[in-house]
């Protein structure tokens, strides 16, 4: 009888979410083969974000759900993502890697226009290009954004140059967060605002959803409730996202009306914990369920997000 091979996976450059579902088709094609061992060999990987890590930690699951062996052989900045994000125990790592890793250089920016990770008829959701970072700078000296989000990534833009080394790992390339632009539909349109996840525990399924429009008009427009939900489909089928919490000022009544919409229920409030307008303010916490992601999933209708083909999740 034959002896089963041995198959090594080599992935170059970056393991991001614009090549997370490419990474999984290859993993399948791999697994199909029976393989006695799978290798994925990471050492070339110069970048990865928490979608990357999410498809590294399933198809690690996937190998195991056939009972096939697999070691991961990590780059430096796989390592301290690994690191960052809380998985270095969970992974089987191997390798001149699987060790302390030592600081690594910034990659080289992503070209522009980015792909998009998911879309409605109205909108698209893609991280953003190199360029557009010129956005976060000039979103984060909006007093509307300041007063309503309080976002921590506008705030870093406003003390730091959006490329500087700090902000662009903040916006590309963070291992528990994902910050995607949120672009109308229509032909040469620009972005309105982002959506970004964070705080993101592959472990735990739980994260955390900041949600920016940069005006009125886009917020009456209703960009933010729906480019929300759609980030929502996307944590739970991409990420395996169970719980999803958001902080909103209570003076804020657009968000929380919003939040509401998208099937967010109020857990508590952090009272008189934010200063506006010579007032003090509660900040209210809402949290969504994954139950309750899947009713509010059914009514919108997405299709499927995740990175593997419906028959091959892990």
């Amino acid at each position: 009888m034959a002896t089963r091979p041995e198959i090594e996976l080599v992935a170059d450059e970056a393991l991001t979410a614009l090549a997370a579902p490419g990474f999984c088709r290859r993993v399948c094609a791999a697994l199909e083969a029976a393989p006695r061992r799978l290798w994925l060999n990471l050492e070339g990987v110069k970048a990865t974000d928490v979608t990357g890590l999410a498809a590294l930690v399933q198809a690690v699951a996937r190998a195991g759900a056939q009972a096939t062996p697999v070691s991961v052989l990590p780059s430096a900045a796989v390592w301290r993502a690994l690191l960052a994000a809380g998985l270095l125990e969970e992974l089987p790592l191997e390798g001149p890697g699987a060790g302390p890793a030592a600081p690594v250089a910034a990659p080289e920016p992503p070209a522009a226009p980015a792909s998009v990770v998911a879309r409605t008829a109205r909108l698209l959701l893609r991280p953003p290009a190199w360029e557009e970072l010129d956005l976060f700078e000039r979103w984060a000296q909006e007093p509307l954004l300041d007063q309503m989000v309080g976002s921590p990534l506008l705030y870093l833009g406003r003390h730091l140059r959006v490329h500087d080394p700090e902000f662009v790992a903040r916006a590309l390339h963070d291992p528990a967060a994902l910050t995607l632009l949120v672009v109308p539909a229509a032909e040469g349109a620009a972005p309105v605002g982002f959506v970004r996840l964070y705080g993101v525990n592959l472990l735990e399924g739980f994260a955390f959803l900041e949600t920016a429009v940069a005006s009125v008009h886009g917020l009456r427009a209703g960009w933010g409730v729906e480019a929300s939900r759609l980030a929502l489909a996307y944590a739970m089928d991409a990420l395996g996202t169970r719980r999803v919490e958001a902080k909103v000022y209570a003076y804020n009544v657009l968000s929380v009306n919003a939040l509401r919409r998208n099937g967010f229920r109020l857990e508590g409030r952090l009272r008189e914990a934010r200063t506006y307008a010579d007032q003090r303010w509660d900040i209210l916490v809402f949290a969504i369920l994954e139950d309750e992601m899947r009713a509010q999933r059914a009514r919108d209708g997405f299709p499927s997000l995740g990175l593997w083909e419906p028959d091959a999740r892990p």
